[in-house]
């Protein structure tokens, strides 16, 4: 770009920053005749120097738009904001955009923290739902939770009754079998082919079996080398059926009553 004006030969003395053209000075009257609303964005340089040399950064504060930012919403966008600051007369251009620029980002920044203190509120706000929720959740599961356990352990104490009747059973169809030893060889062998898995005892598995089955007999068989294995004597262990079979055997009433009266001690 030349330093010179090409029509008359003299140095550009003028800037119109409208148009963004430098301009010597006698091109200016005719620049201005032209376009007439340039007329206020033309700046001589002398004025421009003069401008740099007053030019105080210090004074360029929130306080040269206060009056005007009194009539303006906070959230205007930073166009708006520099509307407001090119209408104001300042010394140059430069002034005004150099003060136009702060405020803008005087203006972002603000909005920007007005927004992550909103978007805080509003975490803090779910944060504090979503513990309220919980606790609620708690309360509301609390009583559930107990009757759960309430069940479970009435299901367990149940089997454990149902054990012992079965047990009473088993002794009397004994003392009423001529082939019981026979009968006890065969149940033996049985047990050593079942795994003995703790789960195959869980209350859990006791429930799906009662869901599954249609009849307590079909329980039962179900369960007869678990729950109601009269020779498992780790999860069936109210007495040796065998042995006091053998230690009363000639007084096969005395036993059953005896046994029926236990039973009455325990459970109820």
């Amino acid at each position: 770009m030349t330093n010179k004006c090409l029509v008359h030969q003299r140095s550009h003395e003028f800037i119109c920053y409208q148009c963004n053209s430098l301009i010597c000075s006698r091109c200016i009257t005719g620049h201005n005749k032209d376009h007439p609303d340039h007329s206020d964005q033309c700046e001589h340089i002398d004025d421009i120097k003069h401008s740099l040399i007053t030019l105080k950064l210090d004074d360029i504060t929130d306080i040269t738009i206060t009056t005007t930012n009194n009539h303006i919403n906070n959230d205007r966008t930073d166009n708006n904001n520099n509307n407001l600051y090119n209408s104001i007369n300042f010394h140059s251009q430069i002034n005004n955009k150099l003060k136009s620029l702060w405020g803008s980002l005087r203006s972002s920044t603000s909005r920007y923290q007005r927004l992550s203190t909103t978007e805080n509120d509003i975490k803090q706000h779910f944060e504090q739902l979503h513990q309220y929720l919980i606790i609620e959740e708690h309360k509301l599961q609390r009583d559930i939770i107990n009757d759960k356990h309430t069940i479970t352990n009435q299901i367990d104490n149940n089997i454990n009754h149902l054990k012992y009747l079965l047990n009473i059973i088993n002794v009397f169809n004994k003392l009423n079998s001529n082939n019981s030893n026979n009968n006890d060889n065969s149940s033996c062998d049985d047990q050593s082919d079942i795994e003995d898995a703790t789960s195959l005892y869980s209350t859990t598995t006791i429930m799906e079996s009662i869901t599954t089955s249609s009849s307590l007999q079909s329980f039962i068989n179900h369960n007869n080398q678990t729950l109601f294995n009269e020779h498992n004597f780790k999860y069936n262990n109210y007495f040796n059926i065998d042995e006091l079979l053998k230690q009363n055997s000639s007084d096969s009433t005395s036993l059953l009553l005896d046994i029926i009266h236990k039973y009455n001690n325990q459970f109820q």
